[in-house]
């Protein structure tokens, strides 16, 4: 006798989820938003700057910044969130070989 099981997928098996993943984290999803702000005012300024001192510096903070950037995103995806970030500041491109 054969019993007839259903044809098992990746999708099949269910993870265990607990309560952490199915709560909302906004002081996360605000640390996210602060970082990508202040890369983007790190641009500007990187664009600005004309000290050669300065300017390393501005290389050295977005370095930095992007650490903490990789770091929430790993959090987030610990979390379970895919939470599209909305209410993000629009910049526009200037000096960044637009017109």
């Amino acid at each position: 006798m054969s019993e007839t099981r259903p044809r098992k997928t990746i999708l099949s098996r269910r993870v265990a989820r607990d309560m952490e993943h199915e709560r909302y984290h906004p002081e996360l999803e605000q640390e996210i938003k602060e970082c990508l702000y202040c890369l983007e005012c790190n641009a500007r300024m990187f664009d600005l700057e004309v000290d050669p001192d300065l300017v390393e510096q501005r290389i050295y903070e977005r370095q930095a910044l992007l650490c903490r950037y990789r770091y929430l995103l790993q959090r987030a995806r610990e979390l379970g969130l895919h939470t599209i970030l909305t209410g993000l500041p629009a910049f526009p491109e200037a000096g960044r070989g637009g017109t």
